[in-house]
């Protein structure tokens, strides 16, 4: 079965481990992880503190890339082709690069050239701040989407670049999805089920079927239901009421793995999957669960991946 997750924070780990290591037992997702859990997608994203100088912002960025390209694309588990289409074996991991959060590099597109250049396919433009494109989910919707962060949406749609609508406010989520090409929600949860401002709502999974899009669920607990605990049953939850949506085409996993602090009970590496998806298959027809297991997102990034 193939399996995707759409969100790991590996990478701002990593840049905070003593010695970075793909192999670091302190790490959700590892290559000794993926490769027990039988992964055959996983998005790294890059992602540094706001509350940092932008000019510190910037360096983790670069530190991170390094790190990507130093530990993780040259590991035996990972294959990392971003100009080539996905190749599902269960010998190796196909690796996807994201960008969580942009403001330090704003509107400046010789940035994001460069980050293009080093591989970047997904970003999105803000973490829960408000920035010089767009309003986070921590901001008041009286602010959205800026000219700057226009500016940056034109050049994603020119230049194949995904758009990640997770974080943004709801001002932001509507001004996003009214300019860019491609949309993606990669790690968040139902706001019908509990609401919270990083969650979206019917209408926002009904404006993302009409864009073909994807949601990848997160496995963080207060997302879920507000507590700092949840089980595989919440999650089936998620998966049903977006179903009920006529979404089955469009959900996945986001785990946001090495980005939070609780996750679902019995799940707490990507070694954990086959034990999920054992249980899901108790509960939901097969095609379903494949879907949502990784299928879903194979057709997604086929028909919207510039590779």
């Amino acid at each position: 079965m193939i399996i995707a997750d759409t969100h790991c924070d590996a990478l701002w780990k990593m840049l905070h481990a003593p010695a970075p290591s793909f192999q670091d037992a302190n790490l959700a997702v590892n290559a000794n992880t993926l490769k027990q859990g039988n992964v055959s997608i996983q998005h790294f994203a890059l992602y540094t503190s706001v509350d940092e100088p932008k000019a510190v912002q910037r360096q983790n960025i670069m530190k991170q890339l390094d790190y990507f390209h130093q530990h993780i694309t040259t590991n035996p588990q990972i294959k990392w082709q971003p100009a080539q289409p996905l190749t599902v074996s269960n010998m190796y991991t196909n690796a996807i690069l994201s960008l969580e959060g942009a403001g330090m590099f704003a509107d400046q597109l010789s940035e994001w050239e460069n980050l293009k250049k080093q591989g970047v396919q997904i970003a999105s433009l803000t973490w829960n701040e408000k920035n010089d494109l767009a309003a986070g989910s921590g901001a008041s919707n009286s602010y959205g989407l800026t000219k700057a962060g226009e500016t940056v949406i034109d050049w994603q749609n020119n230049n194949g670049m995904i758009t990640d609508l997770s974080h943004l406010n709801e001002q932001s989520f509507w001004d996003v999805i009214e300019r860019a090409d491609r949309v993606i929600v990669s790690h968040a949860n139902v706001k019908a089920l509990y609401h919270h401002p990083r969650n979206i709502s019917d209408e926002q999974i009904n404006s993302l079927k009409q864009k073909n899009s994807f949601i990848g669920l997160t496995f963080y607990p207060p997302f879920i239901n507000g507590t700092k605990s949840a089980a595989y049953t919440d999650l089936a939850k998620q998966i049903d009421y977006l179903c009920s949506l006529g979404a089955e085409h469009m959900i996945g996993f986001g785990s946001d793995f090495d980005g939070i602090d609780y996750s679902l009970s019995g799940l707490n590496t990507p070694a954990d999957y086959p034990r999920l998806l054992e249980w899901l298959l108790r509960h939901f027809p097969e095609h379903v669960v494949k879907g949502v297991a990784g299928q879903n997102f194979q057709r997604y990034w086929k028909e919207n991946s510039q590779a």
